[in-house]
């Protein structure tokens, strides 16, 4: 994919600093760089590679010497797979925005097609038992016995047919089971008619979209969610109209939920972490008509920003960036709510983009309890540190369980973009792109052989020999 030419400066120190998942001191390491721009197509095949950006800042994990290695994680989103934990997720937003009850309210009973299940009538078809009319002769000769009329007295005693009862104008005697199955048979007859059958509960499951989109066809919903795009880089005019209220929910979720002091999280520390992005707007032909770049999905409900999703649309994905939310709204679980929303936006842009396939989750650090979560969005991948081929994430969990750094795929398998020759990695001296040999002709005194060797396989060859370096 041809695009604008990314520019950037590799850094060779590598400090350690804290890490912010066990909260060890000096046991997180990374290589690092900072573009000055960047091509969507370059920041897709770095991210294949384990970088990530923060801003402009494009950062490697330095997997084997940290203490929660950092493996990069993408779901296969057009074969994503809901799990129940998913699908109870999207009925507790579903019913909160269709009939206004907060999770935790009647939660005892669940939601079925959205709305509360109805209890059928109590009222019932009765049948009592038949009541004994039988004479005592009657009840004699039901129990073997004999039964005479007063002492003494003479009468022409009828003697009835074997069968027909005590008297024949009578039915005749019936077995009790017969009478049993002839009582359930009419009970049954009655219940069909005035109680009809349930039918069978039906198979097919509600896909993501219906479940997401299940509020928008609600009559008269309690609350409206509209999810907006905007374009972040360049600032679109949506996006600047949005500014203020987006930073404010920001603030309020830093202080909140990472306890950052207010300074930590003015308008120039959000701007530089959310908002400023090397990434190029890019569209052309079998994009997405939005194009791609990076972009701030926000989430309005009943007129005001609740949260706000950063992302980046890339020629084969949509990666997260950060997510951050209105903390007096917790209680909805937007996180989990905005991955299976950002799941469906991939599967809605790879109509028109059919290469745009996957949603990559950022890293997936196993020995944070915090961070497992991601591994339930199934189909998964995780990127080997070593061959840099994707595995699928079941396969890796014994590895991880055994040892947090690991390599995952099979022996044998090699990183096919690491034949790199240095002399032709591009590197911008004075304004003028020149191969590496060149401009070691030219400066034959510089000692930075060892620092671009370390940068080009980093990065891969297509990366090296295609990115510009920075030389002073």
């Amino acid at each position: 994919m041809s695009g604008p030419n990314t520019i950037v400066e590799y850094f060779a120190e590598h400090d350690k600093y804290r890490c912010g998942y066990c909260g060890q001191k000096d046991t997180n390491y990374s290589h690092v760089m900072w573009a000055h721009q960047m091509s969507v197509q370059d920041y897709q095949d770095l991210i294949d590679r384990g970088w990530r950006r923060s801003g402009k800042t494009i950062y490697k994990p330095t997997m084997n010497m940290m203490c929660c290695p950092h493996y990069t994680i993408r779901c296969r989103a057009l074969d994503f797979k809901m799990s129940k934990s998913h699908k109870k997720q999207i009925k507790r937003v579903n019913r909160y925005l269709i009939h206004g009850i907060k999770p935790g309210k009647d939660d005892d009973q669940e939601l079925e097609d959205g709305s509360k299940d109805k209890k059928e009538d109590g009222s019932q078809v009765s049948q009592s038992k038949p009541t004994n009319t039988h004479s005592g002769a009657d009840m004699a000769e039901r129990t073997g016995g004999s039964c005479s009329l007063e002492e003494g007295k003479t009468s022409a005693k009828h003697v009835p047919k074997p069968g027909s009862g005590a008297d024949p104008n009578k039915p005749k005697c019936r077995k009790a089971k017969e009478l049993r199955a002839e009582r359930k048979a009419m009970k049954m007859s009655l219940d069909d008619k005035i109680v009809p059958k349930k039918q069978p509960k039906q198979n097919a499951e509600k896909t993501l979209e219906e479940l997401l989109t299940e509020p928008d066809r609600a009559e008269n919903p309690a609350h409206k969610l509209e999810i907006k795009l905007c374009r972040s880089e360049p600032r679109s005019q949506a996006f600047l109209q949005s500014f203020q209220s987006s930073h404010a929910v920001f603030r309020k979720y830093q202080m909140s939920v990472h306890k950052d002091k207010p300074e930590d999280c003015d308008l120039k520390g959000f701007e530089g972490f959310l908002v400023d992005s090397p990434l190029q707007e890019q569209h052309g032909e079998g994009a997405p008509s939005q194009g791609y770049g990076s972009f701030h999905q926000q989430y309005w409900l009943d007129g005001k920003i609740v949260a706000v999703g950063v992302i980046d649309i890339l020629p084969t994905c949509v990666s997260s960036v950060y997510l951050y939310y209105d903390t007096d709204y917790s209680f909805l679980g937007l996180g989990v709510y905005s991955a299976l929303r950002e799941i469906m936006f991939v599967r809605e842009l790879q109509r028109t983009a059919s290469a745009l396939q996957y949603y990559y989750m950022g890293f997936y650090i196993h020995s944070c309890p915090k961070m497992k979560y991601k591994a339930q969005f199934f189909p998964s991948d995780l990127v080997c540190p070593e061959s840099y081929q994707w595995v699928p994430v079941q396969q890796c969990l014994p590895k991880l369980d055994a040892s947090p750094y690991s390599r995952l795929s099979e022996p044998g398998a090699e990183d096919k973009n690491k034949d790199i020759d240095i002399h032709q990695v591009l590197v911008l001296y004075n304004r003028k792109v020149l191969p590496y040999a060149l401009y070691k002709m030219m400066n034959r005194e510089a000692t930075d052989e060892e620092n671009v060797t370390e940068y080009a396989g980093f990065v891969g060859k297509t990366c090296a020999e295609r990115m510009f370096l920075v030389r002073q």
